[in-house]
């Protein structure tokens, strides 16, 4: 009932805003302050997938696979702009359509080559960290998601903290961008860590007991180089403590079990804008070292590590119409590559039509191999075991003002 209830929420946003126009909507304070800007967006997705269920129940077909945000700013003094923005979205079991505070944040900007953001900020990594949640800014319906998984923007989002930005001119070397942040993670009950932790200590000998927030610091540089539509990137972040709580049967009762990861993540990316056409590659490494502790004594760790990376194209016919395909890779363990159960191998072609400049229809199919990022256990007891290719068809449409 309460999926139905938020469904139809979400349809009727949908239709407010296809009776609306593309601009923003403006509310005046008064003759001596400026006016809050209003921007707002409503999509519904539609996945169907041939072998496994992935990011839902996708083997019967699933519109589980929803979003909406409505965000406010405004610029009350010089250089100062203050935004923030509330988000729901559903993807599978995760989500379940309750609302978030995406991002609000205090920006001032004292010059090109510097600037100070405070509040809950979104983590800048990568081309598409930051605006994972804007569709209208990308082709794709989904994009890689070993690099950018649909089921984790409380984990790979927003942080409550801060971040330091600006640009230097390098003249014929072209320009240099940057920004540096440090804050808390606070993972959401019902977000994607949650729900796989949930679904990981299912079992009568395991009974768990939540996440809990950590501090995470990091940055980002982008280089825009003397070759006109040329950039490449880089972004580190170090994830301090993430951990979750859990008991574990001991033979005689459950022992309590304070489980903590220290993670490093590294990626780069480099992008070149010519013509029509847009191109696009990424890698990402994640190293983690975990350790176990129980009654407040630190138990022997463990060292593992994850990588993703993926190449795309995308041209732009016209107005209306855009193709784009890509390739990506991902390895839950990089010492163990040819395993089915530790890879998973999407390529993935999309077409993209906007019919307005507020509406955007898309339709993707994908061709996958493995089953890495399925997670699923339960909706997918017998997972692939050779490697033979298993597809995904993805529709989205999205509104916007």
């Amino acid at each position: 009932m309460m999926h139905s209830k938020h469904k139809h929420i979400l349809s009727l946003t949908a239709s407010i805003l296809a009776a609306g126009s593309a601009q923003a909507y403006d509310l005046s304070l008064g003759t001596n302050l400026p006016p809050v800007v209003f921007h707002g967006f409503a999509s519904q997705g539609f996945l169907d997938s041939s072998k496994y269920n992935y990011l839902g129940d996708t083997t019967r077909g699933s519109f589980n696979f929803s979003e909406a945000g409505l965000n406010a700013s405004m610029d009350p003094f010089p250089h100062t702009h203050i935004t923030a923005q509330g988000f729901l979205f559903d993807v599978g079991n995760v989500g379940q359509y309750n609302p978030s505070l995406d991002y609000a944040l205090v920006d001032y900007n004292v010059s090109d080559a510097f600037g100070i953001r405070a509040g809950r900020i979104i983590r800048p990594e990568g081309i598409y960290n930051s605006i994972q949640s804007i569709d209208l800014a990308r082709t794709s319906v989904l994009l890689p998601q070993g690099m950018y998984d649909a089921r984790y923007r409380d984990f790979s989002g927003a942080v409550d903290g801060g971040s330091l930005y600006g640009s230097f001119n390098l003249h014929k070397a072209g320009s240099l961008s940057y920004e540096i942040f440090g804050g808390e993670v606070n993972l959401a009950s019902d977000g994607g860590i949650a729900r796989y932790l949930e679904d990981a200590f299912r079992s009568p000998y395991t009974i768990y007991g939540g996440v809990n927030g950590f501090p995470e610091v990091g940055g980002q540089f982008w280089w825009n180089t003397p070759l006109d539509g040329l950039r490449l990137g880089v972004s580190l972040d170090n994830a301090f403590g993430f951990s979750y709580d859990y008991q574990a049967f001991n033979g005689v009762g459950f022992t309590p079990i304070h489980a903590v990861t220290d993670a490093l993540e590294q990626q780069y990316s480099v992008e070149y804008l010519w013509k029509s056409w847009t191109f696009q590659a990424e890698y990402q490494y994640e190293d983690y070292n975990d350790h176990n502790e129980i009654h407040g004594v630190s138990q022997p760790g463990t060292h593992s590590a994850n990588d993703t990376w993926y190449a795309a194209a995308d041209y732009r016919f016209n107005k209306w119409f855009d193709a784009g395909a890509y390739y990506t890779e991902h390895y839950n363990d990089v010492t163990a590559r040819g395993e089915p159960l530790n890879y998973q191998k999407d390529l993935a072609l999309s077409l993209r039509f906007d019919p307005t400049s507020w509406w955007v229809f898309k339709l993707e199919g994908h061709c996958i191999h493995g089953t890495a990022l399925l997670h699923d256990n339960t909706d997918n007891p017998v997972q692939n075991q050779n490697g033979k290719p298993w597809y995904m068809l993805a529709v989205k449409t999205t509104f916007s003002f």
